[in-house]
């Protein structure tokens, strides 16, 4: 072997001795203590927003449906700026955080995307007016409502809709279970505050922040 490959071999084994001394093994998982990036948990963002500010942001930003309606006459993009919040900042879908009373005239929660109908109080209209029990949860209202969050905080679509998901995951949990819903609850009083996206000019569709049932 020529002096110049022998240098050369030994350089490649200082370098390998080398880079096996300065290594540094992480434990699974613990990735971004050494890194200093945090792991997105969509979970963890909604939980911290609904501990720290829910239902009070929610009370007080929400606007009377009956008085919303009536003022918006037909046309709620006409509202928009006094009340609306646009999922993407000044554009996309157009949702409203709402409160009222009505009466229940129909119960739908063997449904996977159950509700129950309403009559709100304040309003002859012909439009449906709904109030979204889950399981599953339509439309991402809760979360384009928040001010204190934006879509630009999240680094693509997917962690943007995740946070949607935790925060119905926990209206499930808090706001509809422990009211055990059922068929014989039609034709009572219905007492909420919700989050509403405008889909159709024939129904309503509110995700309830809370709710009570006389």
């Amino acid at each position: 072997m020529s002096k110049r490959n022998l240098i050369i071999g030994a350089i490649a084994v200082v370098a390998v001795l080398y880079a096996g001394l300065t290594a540094t093994v992480v434990e699974e998982g613990k990735e971004a203590e050494l890194t200093g990036e945090v792991v997105f948990d969509p979970t963890t963002n909604a939980q911290n927003f609904w501990k720290e500010n829910s239902p009070k942001y929610f009370v007080d930003n929400a606007k009377d449906l009956a008085e919303l309606f009536t003022e918006a006459g037909g046309d709620l993009t006409t509202v928009a700026s006094k009340y609306g919040h646009y999922s993407m900042g000044d554009s996309g879908e157009l949702s409203f955080i709402v409160k009222g009373t009505g009466t229940i005239k129909n119960v739908k929660n063997k449904l996977r995307s159950g509700y129950l109908e309403i009559t709100p109080d304040g309003l002859d209209s012909n439009t449906s007016f709904r109030i979204q029990i889950g399981p599953v949860f339509k439309n991402s209202a809760v979360r384009d409502t928040i001010s204190l969050i934006s879509y630009r905080d999240y680094k693509n679509q997917i962690e943007w809709a995740q946070v949607s998901v935790a925060f119905h995951d926990l209206i499930l949990k808090e706001v509809i279970t422990p009211l055990n819903i059922d068929a014989a609850m039609q034709g009572k009083r219905v007492e909420y505050v919700g989050c509403y996206t405008v889909t159709r000019p024939s129904q309503v569709l509110i995700t309830p922040i809370t709710l009570k049932i006389e």
